[in-house]
């Protein structure tokens, strides 16, 4: 059963950056928009990113992307660091800070709970045919490609 309910939470969680808004307070309280909960879901999911990555990814401007980074990194959830990977020293790498990590693992504890309670009284076969269903959507929607799913908290 943990399989399938992995499964269904990334098939609610990935790029549905708004059911969050519904599953803790804590978006509330730090006031994140939907633009920033969609960078924090694409770094959660990609580890590091340079600020041109998440701009293709979330497909929005380098502006938009730029004006979200501040409001991240001024809420100390994402930091910056130098980007190794190139010769230019303007190259910047964002990565998630312990905060946004912490928030984000309880955003996707919560969808997991909420999940489990949907789906509790549903026979082993159905289980089990529920599973091969959650495959099957992971194979074919944008974000639910194994390479693309929520490390495992």
């Amino acid at each position: 059963m943990p399989e399938t309910v992995n499964n269904l939470r990334d098939i609610y969680g990935y790029g549905y950056a708004n059911i969050f808004n519904d599953v803790t307070d804590t978006v509330s309280k730090l006031h994140i928009s939907k633009s920033q909960m969609e960078v924090l879901q694409y770094l959660f999911v990609h580890n590091q990113a340079t600020p041109s990555e998440i701009t293709e990814a979330l497909n929005t401007t380098k502006s938009s992307t730029t004006h979200t980074l501040k409001k991240l990194s001024n809420k100390n959830l994402i930091s910056f660091k130098m980007n190794e990977l190139t010769n230019d020293r303007r190259s910047k790498l964002v990565t998630l800070n312990p905060n946004a990590k912490k928030l984000l693992v309880e955003f996707l504890s919560n969808i997991k709970d909420s999940i489990y309670e949907d789906i509790k009284d549903i026979t082993a076969d159905e289980l089990a045919e529920l599973h091969k269903a959650t495959e099957i959507i992971l194979k074919y929607t944008d974000g639910g490609k194994m390479n693309e799913t929520y490390p495992e908290i």
